[in-house]
């Protein structure tokens, strides 16, 4: 499957689809992105998705060389020049060709659009397992190209046969995966880590709106791990995964070890939105 994508002003092939190896993302992981798909040829939430690049930008001092309207025009362009039926979108922001090693330098801007990809179906069916790992992000609501611990633990999760790993903080407080957010079902209420320590996933607000919406209950508080075993459900949230329901935290068993009727529910829900 052939994509163009955009760098610094120019339509590119993947093998053109180059940076400095000077570039501080490089020599140390300095940079910012988000990440997004489409439904129906639409980006989905992609003003929310802009704001969240801009965020991490203002936070981490690094400056975006686009407008949000230049970003919208970029991404709409590149979803004609790719004509495939769904497609994601990368935004990505290096933090430059830096002079001294540490400080960054003039930014790259850069958008990469690649196939949607396709889970099998007995993860939503069935309901997959994840690993949890002490760990608390650094500047948590900053999306950054440090993922480190997310490609180490996931290593470990993929032998385990499970598909995401969850962090745990230093005080046995459940607070997000590694590229997803997470919810617990206890009777018909949904219950959420707050948003302090944790990023403010796009998927994770849809989910909320839908709950307010459809009047469902939803708390967002502090969940200590003591408390997993008392949930009935869980299920886990992205850009790419949706609404994935989760039956097995490490050895410990979620619920019935079955996907619970709110998730279901929910799963619907977004797929109303979404259709």
């Amino acid at each position: 499957m052939r994509m163009m994508h955009f760098l610094n002003g120019k339509w590119v092939a993947d093998a053109d689809l180059k940076i400095p190896a000077t570039d501080l993302s490089v020599i140390r992981g300095f940079g910012i992105f988000d990440f997004l798909r489409t439904y129906n040829k639409i980006p989905f939430r992609i003003d929310d998705h802009i704001s969240r690049l801009f965020l991490s930008a203002k936070i981490l001092g690094i400056t975006i060389p686009k407008t949000k309207e230049e970003i919208k025009k970029i991404v709409e362009k590149g979803l004609r020049i790719n004509d495939f039926p769904e497609v994601t979108i990368k935004m990505l922001v290096t933090g430059g060709n830096s002079p001294d090693g540490i400080s960054p330098g003039d930014a790259f801007f850069i958008v990469i659009f690649g196939p949607l990809p396709v889970y099998p179906v007995a993860n939503y069916t069935k309901g997959v397992k994840i690993l949890s790992f002490p760990y608390l992000r650094f500047l948590p609501e900053v999306k950054s190209f440090n993922y480190l611990p997310a490609v180490y633990t996931m290593q470990k999760a993929t032998k385990q046969k499970a598909v995401e790993v969850l962090y745990i903080d230093d005080k046995q407080i459940v607070r997000e995966c590694t590229r997803s957010n997470i919810f617990f079902v206890k009777g018909n209420t949904l219950i959420t880590p707050t948003e302090r320590s944790i990023l403010k996933g796009v998927t994770r607000k849809v989910v909320l709106e839908l709950a307010a919406k459809k009047r469902i209950a939803v708390v967002e508080r502090d969940v200590k791990v003591k408390e997993l075993p008392g949930f009935d459900e869980c299920f886990i949230t992205g850009s790419t995964i949706e609404i994935l329901p989760t039956v097995k935290i490490d050895a410990m068993r979620v619920g019935s070890g079955r996907v619970g009727p709110v998730t279901k529910t929910m799963m619907d829900y977004f797929r109303e939105a979404t259709s």
